[in-house]
């Protein structure tokens, strides 16, 4: 059934963007490759990085009742699962002789399923937010990961190291980190409640997420100017941050409303965005992603207006 399910998908997405999508992964994979054999101590960030990527995509699933009630070994089902979903990474460091690190993957991400996910409160009255409720995504996603701590996390590292190139680097995952946000569509009546058609809906999503992501970013931005990046760098980096945001938030919805063709687009968003980092030739490509996210995302959502 699974099976079927995802050739259905991928019968969706289309042979062209699946052919694009892959030679943007072997891209990606070449590139990581190439800052392995460089710098070796990198080995190290993969664990980490495997175990984020399964988490996020594990507290998003919708089965997860299901599993329960259908076995109550479905933990140990998930976390095969997540070991193999992760085959060319954890072969990759295999490859290159780094078993330690290897090891360290795969015993990070088979315990993924056994993390204890965020219950809702059963309190009538919840904690108010300091976004406002229109702003959905960054709420309900703050709560569930515990955003604030991890903001935190990252201000106090770039104040601490902040005459290195860690501020940039806070900078860059917490850009990334804000797409995860946006990884989970909403139900139909949330979208056509904004009665003023598809654009006004999507310049008002676009806004909101350009505007506090530039609030929660200011103190990294401030110290990365503050650092030997100084203007240019920071404001490279911030417009940098603020097209991941945009893409992310438009890869929502050129597939809406299918979750998991949503969380491959932004996936493929997340490598488009990175690779103009690794090497600047690459910046054409994600142009180019960033045009086709503004078509498609506008067709896809003005359906349920015309419908």
């Amino acid at each position: 059934m699974r099976r079927k399910v995802v050739g259905r998908l991928l019968a969706e997405v289309g042979w062209l963007r699946l052919l694009l999508l892959g030679a943007l992964a072997v891209v990606a994979m070449g590139k990581v490759l190439e800052l392995l054999l460089a710098r070796p101590t990198l080995q190290w960030a993969w664990p980490v990085a495997g175990a984020l990527v399964c988490w996020s995509g594990h507290r998003q699933r919708a089965d997860l009742v299901f599993l329960q009630t259908a076995s109550p070994e479905f933990r140990q089902w998930l976390s095969v699962e997540y070991v193999l979903w992760l085959l060319p990474f954890w072969g990759m460091l295999l490859g290159l002789g780094h078993f330690a690190a290897a090891l360290a993957m795969v015993g990070a991400t088979a315990l993924v399923p056994y993390v204890p996910l965020w219950q809702p409160a059963t309190a009538v009255r919840q904690r108010r937010s300091v976004f406002r409720s229109e702003a959905f995504e960054w709420v309900s996603g703050f709560r569930q990961t515990g955003a604030w701590g991890l903001w935190s996390a990252g201000l106090t590292g770039a104040l601490w190291q902040h005459t290195t190139v860690v501020p940039a680097v806070v900078l860059g995952g917490w850009s990334l980190f804000i797409t995860a946000c946006y990884a989970t569509p909403e139900p139909l009546p949330m979208v056509t409640i904004y009665g003023r058609g598809a654009a006004r809906f999507r310049w008002r999503k676009l806004g909101l997420a350009v505007g506090l992501y530039l609030l929660t970013a200011a103190p990294f931005f401030a110290l990365v100017v503050a650092g030997s990046a100084g203007w240019a760098g920071g404001v490279g980096l911030l417009v940098w941050g603020i097209l991941v945001i945009l893409m992310g938030v438009m890869a929502k919805y050129a597939f809406y409303p299918q979750p998991t063709l949503v969380r491959l687009t932004q996936g493929g968003v997340v490598l488009v965005a990175v690779l103009p980092l690794l090497n600047a030739a690459y910046a054409p490509i994600s142009v180019a992603v960033f045009l086709g996210l503004i078509w498609k995302s506008h067709q896809q959502i003005k359906i349920y207006w015309h419908a």
